[in-house]
């Protein structure tokens, strides 16, 4: 078996990366109003408001905090991700005390961002992603400075002829997590891409065509894929295999790479697996790039997504592989699903099963999972695998709590 990548798309806690929600160009948010009561409505739900709950259990003074061992400490990409789900509930419907928590976080963010325009110390990508989504979503002084630093700040990651990366390199237009020599990967450049959109970059900035050239690199679709022949794949023995580009439509975590494992080809070659999470952020980042509906690398995702459908399971994951590894990243996976299917503009999924498609209310389907598997706490856990931090019940209901967002 091939050697496979054990950070993957999600790594958090001392490695914090945050979900974001749909991109928007920042605007001005409707002040709270004061203590109403959350009634169930299409914006909000009883289960959400549990969700938040549970979560305003975990920060103080509007800062989510970070442990380690018997320690814990402030962390800027907790607070982020919390913030933004706690942004979730609309404006209108949150209680005073609610409010105050956003209204403290933020302040207490702003008061954090480093001079270069990030935030926190490590996986500075992730973090200041994370942070860009609660910004987004506020309104209050400081929060475009603070916003367009940000942006700067990501769109200087990028890998491009500015920092010497050639169109004909791997990774060019690519983002990894922040610092220099850490290689790009989709997960980390579809946070970027959301943040870079959130913070009000358009579509048709050369910095969304430069992602695209990464993000074909990272789907199986031969016509458009160019690595083949380019690049070999390291066995886990130490032997090499030729890398092959599947034809499904879905994607990898990085070009030649995926955590979902590989399938032999009769001449040795190995082609990475497509698997759901990184497909729908493929799905995701193309819309948010600018691509339309009609684009054949759009189609064959949303094609892959059809074959693939399930809410149980964050599908692609060779067998051989074990029944645990059909749950890696399942909360992440939700979160994705939400956010690329909502951003795509698309309302059902055209699921298909033993050659018959089912149009798939996909909002419907995923607030009922999600409802069945919240802990009578409120909270959200991946009791079925723990990898890439979704044994922090906190990181997953921040992930439910977006990924319902997106369902309204």
């Amino acid at each position: 078996m091939p050697i496979r990548n054990t950070l993957h798309p999600v790594p958090f806690v001392l490695l914090f990366c945050g979900g974001l929600g749909q991109a928007q160009t920042p605007t001005a948010q409707t002040p709270a109003a004061p203590a109403q009561p959350a009634a169930a409505t299409a914006d909000w739900s009883p289960a959400a408001q549990k969700g938040l709950d549970f979560l305003l259990q975990h920060q103080k003074d509007g800062v989510f905090m970070v442990r380690m061992g018997e320690r814990q400490h402030p962390d800027a990409g907790f607070t982020g991700l919390g913030l933004a789900a706690v942004q979730s509930k609309p404006a209108a419907l949150r209680t005073e005390a609610e409010q105050k928590v956003v209204q403290a976080g933020m302040k207490w963010l702003l008061g954090n961002q480093n001079p270069d325009g990030s935030f926190g110390e490590r996986v500075q990508n992730y973090t200041t992603c994370a942070v860009v989504m609660a910004l987004s979503r506020w309104s209050g002084p400081g929060r475009d400075e603070a916003l367009a630093k940000a942006r700067d700040y990501v769109l200087a990651l990028q890998r491009c002829e500015a920092n010497g990366t050639a169109p004909s390199d791997v990774e060019y237009g690519g983002i990894g997590y922040g610092s220099k020599g850490e290689r790009a990967d989709l997960s980390n450049l579809q946070f970027a891409v959301s943040a870079l959109r959130a913070a009000g970059l358009p579509a048709n900035h050369e910095a969304f065509t430069r992602a695209v050239t990464f993000l074909q690199r990272t789907q199986n679709l031969s016509p458009q894929n160019d690595l083949p022949g380019k690049l070999t794949v390291k066995r886990e023995d130490g032997t090499t295999a030729k890398l092959a580009i599947g034809n499904d439509g879905g994607a990898v975590y990085y070009p030649g790479e995926s955590p979902a494992g590989y399938d032999e080809r009769p001449d040795g070659a190995l082609a990475p697996r497509s698997y759901g999470s990184m497909t729908y952020a493929l799905l995701k980042c193309y819309t948010l790039c600018g691509l339309p509906g009609t684009d054949p690398r759009v189609q064959a995702a949303v094609q892959w997504i059809g074959a693939n459908w399930t809410v149980v399971e964050n599908p692609g994951a060779d067998p051989k592989l074990g029944d645990k590894a059909r749950y890696q990243g399942l909360y992440y996976y939700y979160l994705l699903l939400a956010q690329a299917l909502d951003a795509a503009g698309i309302d059902r999924v055209a699921a298909s099963r033993d050659g018959k498609v089912t149009p798939t209310d996909w909002r419907a389907a995923l607030r009922t999972q999600l409802e069945s598997l919240q802990r009578a706490d409120g909270g959200w856990i991946n009791d079925r695998n723990g990898r890439w931090y979704e044994s922090l019940d906190v990181l997953c209901t921040c992930y439910a709590l977006l990924a319902l967002d997106a369902c309204k």
